[in-house]
């Protein structure tokens, strides 16, 4: 199992991240059954090295028999937009093969209305997230976080809420997993295709691109989008800012 073998390999805080990460995640199938959670799998690299926490925290569960696959009946399920880039599309679809995932494609152009159908058919009641505090609106999470008001009931479960842009990249360079091809590209966080672009910091004199996990300052994380969307799963209630007041005559 490549995460449980590679955890000596680490750096001390990332093994302390990774050991705590798998916690949650077995605290995880304790509080609800195997059927009843949802892995949200979006092709990026938070959401990759999630795939294999999961993988090493039910590694060693029975599984489930009523929901057979390779996260031992964990669910997983993947918004299919007509935006994302090909390399992602494709990547989520290997991936899913590759580990049995039984992924869900939800190709609903309303996300709320397709997330609400989704967890009505599945009946799950929690759903994983590679949300980290770096992710607009995701400074305002918990590692157990229930969805907001006025959305489908569910808990948001982020294992990886406090790990930053050089925690992910070791991680998935030290277990020698797959990720996107896009990150190799000189891309360091994916949108849509309009708004996401190679990160200017790691462009080279001759025009090319080094690979995300050399950008030195994990705060340029995301500069290669034009317009931070939040994740929809990741809505909140905060209030937008007050409007400032008239000027004066």
């Amino acid at each position: 199992m490549e995460v449980i073998s590679n955890i000596p390999k680490f750096s001390s805080l990332l093994a302390v991240k990774t050991e705590k990460a798998i916690r949650i995640l077995k605290r995880s199938t304790a509080l609800y059954s195997l059927e009843r959670i949802a892995f949200s799998f979006n092709g990026g690299k938070d959401s990759t090295v999630l795939l294999h926490l999961l993988r090493a925290a039910v590694y060693e569960h029975p599984g489930s028999t009523e929901n057979p696959n390779g996260l031992r009946g964990i669910r997983s399920f993947y918004f299919d937009e007509v935006n994302d880039f090909d390399e992602v599309r494709n990547f989520v679809k290997s991936t899913d093969k590759k580990y049995n995932l039984g992924l869900k494609l939800i190709a609903n152009t309303d996300f709320k209305k397709g997330l609400d159908e989704y967890i009505n058919e599945s009946r799950v009641s929690a759903i994983v997230l590679g949300t980290r505090r770096g992710d607009p609106n995701g400074g305002n999470q918990d590692v157990f976080c229930p969805s907001s008001e006025g959305w489908p009931p569910f808990m948001r479960v982020n294992p990886i809420l406090d790990w930053t842009f050089q925690d992910v990249w070791e991680f998935l360079r030290t277990c020698d997993v797959g990720y996107c091809s896009l990150y190799d590209q000189g891309y360091t966080s994916l949108g849509a295709v309009g708004n996401t672009f190679p990160n200017t910091a790691l462009q080279r004199e001759d025009g090319s691109f080094a690979p995300a996990y050399m950008l030195a300052d994990g705060r340029l994380e995301r500069s290669g989008r034009h317009r931070a969307t939040p994740d929809p799963l990741l809505a909140t209630n905060t209030p937008p800012p007050p409007s400032p007041p008239p000027p004066s005559p």
